[in-house]
Parts: structure tokens; C-alpha cells; sequence
């Protein structure tokens, strides 16, 4: 970025990348901490006292292995409104809706282990209703992204907000297992929903829904985003074209890829602590910590993925559908390497090595289709993104139930049969990317010369002409 563009303070719009960064944190934190939290719930442990004596202490809720799936699956039902969530985005701005998201997720969070003092359907709603606040705040996400985000910049600031979801994980894994050994996974449900209360009053004092809300950014930085973005946004009230939408076969694809991306990181996320108790009877500290290795691997992979799809986009070194294609596939790829190896080679080791593995290239597939929504449609993108997002959800909510139903004994082959599945999985999505994919400004997503007459932004540089991005 040049100096003279913006000189001497940080540009308000990575202070907004920060600021997601952190809710993302706050979010996946809340995720991971269930996986957690069901491994404690579920699982007899020993308490070794100062003179010698070992006490065995039984599971506090000894549910079978379809309760369990249904209590990890539980957070994901919520997240099918994503995409009415983001049509509100697109209505009365992103910043406020995510705002909307923190707060409720933070009362349900706190609200969890009450719940299940009463009943056990109880606390998988409240997990639910949790996930459906989550969800929102998700959706809002890509409506900031287009207002806050130029293009050329957009997959490195989209992978440094996104890598908080990782972050959440890596916190979850470091943290979780020490407070559940030391207090009991009802303080962990307390303290992660005071974390996103306080988090909310940061939130709505620091974002502003777009650059021109906001007084205290330079007005340098206000131009720079606003000529960058060249008004493709700045509608107030969009009306959407749901045929055209229906009708975008690049975008299926997008949907299709975060739908295989979904099972294989649900599986990471929330089975991998339950993977590491069956093979290796570990204390839960223990198993903390060994699960956050494949999260520390996308928080590493995906700010440099960012990077590296910025370089070649803003120096055309492919085209931008070739881009797409090239990322999506290698997180597809290696997935597929990896759950073949863990699930062909029964080794402990080696399922850490190859989930690793996944997530680390995983990651560039991630980032490519949040990307995508905003270079397919940028006005409709946080609608997109939801509707990408439910598919995501809906193998969140399938892969628990599945892994319920294959791993019964908790013995090595049946995990096995788990990661062979996926193994298989995979390289039958990236063909069909490669097929169909695209990622061309669609026509309809577009400014025609009407709407910019009638655009409410004086400034307006699409009065007279519909904008149209490059083609690379």
C-alpha cells in the first residue's frame, strides 16, 4: 500500500479484520469447547490424591453414541437460517447483524449447563439456538467484506479474519483441557459466553457497518476503499435475483466444495479429541494439546494462502477462474491423500501427521470459496456465502451422525472406515470443480445503467455506466 494513500496509522479496514479475527476466535472457541466438554461429560477418569490413593470417578452422563452425535451435531442445526440472516445483512448492514449474533450467542452459551439440569433435549436446543446466533453473525461477515475489502486485497484479508476460526480451535485445545480438569466442563460453558459478552461491547463500538459510517477512519482510506470497490455495493436495499442465483452453476460447485470441506473439518474439530481417547487413553490435558496440531497448521496455511492468491491475482499470473481452480484443488487433493494414508496405515502417529496434513492445504480450499462469493457476486455475496455455509452445516450435522453409527466398539478399524470414506470423497468433488467452475463477475450480479441512476450515493461513479471487474 502506498504511504501517501495512507500514511502513518493502521488502515481502520485491517483494524476490522482484527476486530473479526477476534469473533471468530470467540465462536470456534465456543465450538471446539462442545467437543471437548462431551469427551469430559462422557468418559471415567482417575483422580490421584497426595498420599498414593487412586479414585476412579464414573462418567457424570454416560450417553451412548447416538446422544453424543446428537449433542456435536447440535450446534450446526442452527446455522441452516444463515441465509435469512444475511439477507437482513444486506439490509441493515453486516456490522450491526454480527453484533446481533455475538450477544445471542453469548446468553445461550451461558445459559448451557442450566439447561441440561433439566433435560438433555434441553441443552442439545440450547446448543442449537447458539449455533443459529452464530450463523448470522457468520452471514453478516461477507456483506462487511464487501463494503470494507478492495478486490485486490480481498483473499489476504479474508484469510487473516478466517484464520480465527482456527485460532478459536487452538485456544479451545490449549485452554479447555485445563479448565475442564481443574473445574468441570460447566465453568468452561461460563466462560466462554462472558468472553463473547464482553466481545460485543467492543465489537459495537469499534465497526461501522460501511467506511462512510465511520468518523473515525481517514477520509484518505475512505477514497482509496470507495474508488477500489467502484460502487458495486453501495445499494442500501438490494433486491435479489433468486433465479439467477439458483441458476449459477459456479456457485453450486462452491457449494458443493463446502460441503466436503465441512465433513472433513467437523471430523478434525469435534472427533478428533474422542479419536485420541479411544486409541490412546490420555488424560484430557493431554488430549488438548495433541488435538490443536492440525489447527496450529491452518493458522499457520491460511494467511499465507491469502498472500499467495493476492500475488498471483495482482499480477495475472493466471486467470482468476484458474486461481480458483488451482486452490480448491489442492486442498481437495492432499485431504484425499491424507484420510487414505490415516485410514489405510492404523497408526496413532500417523492420523495426527495426515490430519495435519489436511488442514494445512485444506485451508487454501476454504479461503478459495470465500473468495468466490465475492467475485462471482460481490452485492449478493453475503447471501451466498450463507447458503454455502448451510451446506457446510448440513455435513456437520451428517458426519456426527455417521461417525455415531460406524464407531460403536471405539476400535482403530472402524475410525478407519471413517477416514477412508472421506479419502474417497474428495477427489470426486474436485473433478466436478474443475468441470464446472467459474469465477466471472456474473452478468446479473452487476449494476445496470437504471440502478445507478437511481443509486442514493452522490459520489457514485457507475451513474452513467455499469462497472464491470477485470477478467484475468
Amino acid at each position: 500500500m502506498r504511504s501517501d494513500i495512507l500514511p502513518r496509522r493502521i488502515p481502520k479496514r485491517y483494524v476490522i479484520v482484527l476486530m473479526v479475527f477476534l469473533g471468530y476466535v470467540n465462536f470456534y472457541y465456543l465450538h471446539t469447547n462442545l467437543g471437548m466438554a462431551v469427551v469430559h461429560m462422557t468418559s471415567s477418569r482417575k483422580i490421584t490424591y497426595s498420599n498414593g490413593t487412586v479414585q476412579l470417578i464414573r462418567p457424570e452422563h454416560p450417553w451412548n453414541s447416538i446422544q453424543k452425535a446428537l449433542v456435536i451435531s447440535s450446534f450446526a442445526y442452527g446455522r441452516f437460517f444463515g441465509p435469512v440472516g444475511a439477507v437482513f445483512a444486506g439490509r441493515i448492514g453486516g456490522a450491526t447483524l454480527y453484533s446481533v449474533g455475538i450477544l445471542g450467542a453469548a446468553v445461550t452459551t451461558f445459559c448451557m449447563p442450566f439447561c441440561l439440569h433439566f433435560s438433555f433435549y434441553l441443552f442439545v436446543l440450547g446448543s442449537a439456538i447458539s449455533g443459529l446466533f452464530e450463523s448470522v453473525a457468520y452471514a453478516s461477515v461477507s456483506q462487511i467484506w464487501s463494503r470494507w475489502a478492495p478486490p485486490d486485497e480481498r483473499a489476504k484479508v479474508i484469510s487473516l479474519g478466517g484464520i480465527g476460526t482456527f485460532g478459536g480451535s487452538v485456544v479451545s485445545f490449549l485452554v479447555s483441557g485445563w479448565i475442564l480438569h481443574e473445574w468441570g466442563w460447566r465453568v468452561l460453558f461460563h466462560v466462554s459466553g462472558i468472553s463473547m459478552f464482553v466481545w460485543f461491547w467492543i465489537w459495537i463500538m469499534v465497526v461501522k457497518n460501511d467506511p462512510s459510517d465511520d468518523k473515525r477512519m481517514s477520509d484518505a482510506e475512505r477514497t482509496y476503499i470507495k474508488d477500489r470497490i467502484n460502487n458495486q455495493v453501495r445499494s442500501k436495499k438490494l433486491a435479489y435475483p433468486w433465479k439467477n442465483i439458483v441458476s449459477c452453476v459456479p456457485f453450486w460447485m462452491g457449494c458443493l466444495c463446502k460441503f466436503g470441506m465441512g465433513a472433513g473439518y467437523t471430523f478434525t474439530m469435534m472427533y478428533l479429541p474422542q479419536y485420541i481417547k479411544d486409541i490412546n487413553d490420555v488424560d484430557i490435558k493431554k488430549i488438548g494439546y495433541i488435538s490443536l496440531s492440525p489447527q496450529i497448521c491452518s493458522l499457520i496455511s491460511m494467511p499465507l494462502g491469502g498472500y499467495v492468491f493476492d500475488y498471483i491475482r495482482s499480477n495475472r499470473i493466471l486467470r482468476l477462474t484458474n486461481i480458483h481452480k488451482l486452490f480448491v484443488c489442492i486442498g481437495l487433493l492432499f485431504g484425499t491423500l491424507a484420510f487414505l494414508v490415516a485410514g489405510f496405515w492404523p497408526n496413532f502417529v500417523i492420523g495426527i501427521i495426515c490430519m495435519c496434513v489436511f488442514q494445512f492445504f485444506g485451508s487454501c480450499t476454504v479461503l478459495d470459496i470465500k473468495i468466490l462469493v465475492l467475485d462471482l457476486a460481490p452485492r449478493y455475496a453475503a447471501f451466498m456465502n450463507s447458503v454455502a455455509t448451510s451446506f457446510y452445516t448440513a455435513s456437520s450435522i451428517l458426519t456426527p451422525i455417521a461417525v455415531g453409527f460406524i464407531v460403536t466398539s471405539h476400535s482403530q478399524f472402524q475410525w478407519s472406515i471413517c477416514f477412508i470414506i472421506l479419502g474417497i470423497l474428495y477427489p470426486v468433488i474436485a473433478l466436478m470443480f474443475l468441470k464446472f467452475a467459474s469465477a466471472e463477475l456474473q452478468p446479473w450480479a452487476n449494476y445496470s445503467p437504471s440502478e445507478c441512476d437511481q443509486c442514493e450515493d452522490a459520489d457514485c461513479t457507475n451513474k452513467k455506466t455499469s462497472s464491470k471487474m477485470d477478467d484475468f
